[in-house]
């Protein structure tokens, strides 16, 4: 008997090109965050110091000729390459990134492996390439609102309040250094926190120790350059390097105890994007399916 008989349609959905089979993962794993009010609300506070950025330039450009407003405005910072650098690297900021790492990042692969769905998305003509991509552009993403998306905002209002947009091309360091920052630095974190969750089975496991790796290091190098006075200890500690690194970028001095040489922060995230490219390598191209 033809199987139509028994009671089976013919798929009449849309078939997803092959290219695009990433895009139902990607959304599957950005959503649900949407949807956390604590999550909603820490997204929220991260951009707190950007608002600070918003004002100055209002500040600048609304208050008017009187003399008082004239000596307020004197006395504020303006925006251009050391304010951007400030405000992306500022520990608050850097706190809240590393904590959204943590929240999101820990949970991207071994999520998959302890319950049992990595098989099946790789089993579905899902390419290994085509899951990590899906997986570190939502942290990717979510990473943005950190470093890259509000600098775009904080342009737009600059140029827009002033009227000026040669801005632009006098401050044009403030556009590529944000997303020299981003790619170099955000992307080596997110391929480091991708390849840690690949590593184990509980996301609660792999969150300790991104805890440990990143917080408890920080603190590690704090104690040792106490005793010791060197700024290369601060080497070993990811926060002071993504600190260091926005400043160099955006070619702000760095703090002067973290004044670390540039081939150090160079060789840093060169060497942690390398090591986390190696670990996935061999966890997924050698094999089908993760056991």
């Amino acid at each position: 008997m033809p199987v139509y008989e028994q009671g089976y349609e013919a798929y009449t959905g849309e078939r997803k090109p092959l290219g695009r089979r990433w895009i139902p993962l990607f959304r599957d794993e950005l959503l649900p965050y949407f949807k956390k009010r604590r999550f909603v609300f820490l997204l929220m506070l991260a951009l707190l110091p950007w608002v600070y950025g918003i004002a100055l330039t209002f500040l600048h450009t609304q208050l008017g000729d009187a003399q008082w407003a004239k000596e307020l405005v004197g006395q504020l910072p303006k925006v251009d390459e050391a304010l951007v650098a400030k405000l992306m690297a500022n520990g608050f900021d850097l706190f809240l990134l590393l904590v959204v790492c943590i929240w999101v990042g820990s949970g991207l692969v071994a999520r998959d492996r302890r319950d049992r769905t990595l098989e099946v998305f790789l089993g579905r003509g899902l390419g290994a390439g085509q899951y990590l991509w899906a997986k570190g552009a939502a942290l990717g993403l979510f990473l943005l609102l950190f470093s890259l998306l509000p600098t775009l905002v904080l342009v737009v209002f600059q140029v827009g309040l002033t009227g000026d947009a040669g801005w632009i091309f006098v401050h044009s360091r403030v556009l590529w250094g944000s997303l020299l920052y981003t790619v170099v630095g955000l992307g080596s974190l997110t391929v480091f926190v991708l390849a840690l969750s690949s590593l184990g089975r509980s996301p609660r496991a792999v969150g300790l120790v991104l805890v440990g790796i990143v917080f408890f290091g920080d603190v590690a190098c704090g104690i040792l350059y106490g005793i010791t006075r060197n700024p290369a200890i601060w080497f070993f500690s990811v926060a002071k390097e993504l600190e260091v690194l926005a400043c160099r970028c955006l070619g702000a001095p760095p703090p002067h105890f973290i004044s670390l040489p540039l081939w150090l922060s160079v060789l840093f995230f060169a060497g942690l994007a390398a090591l986390s490219v190696v670990v996935l390598f061999l966890r997924f191209a050698r094999r089908g399916v993760l056991q």
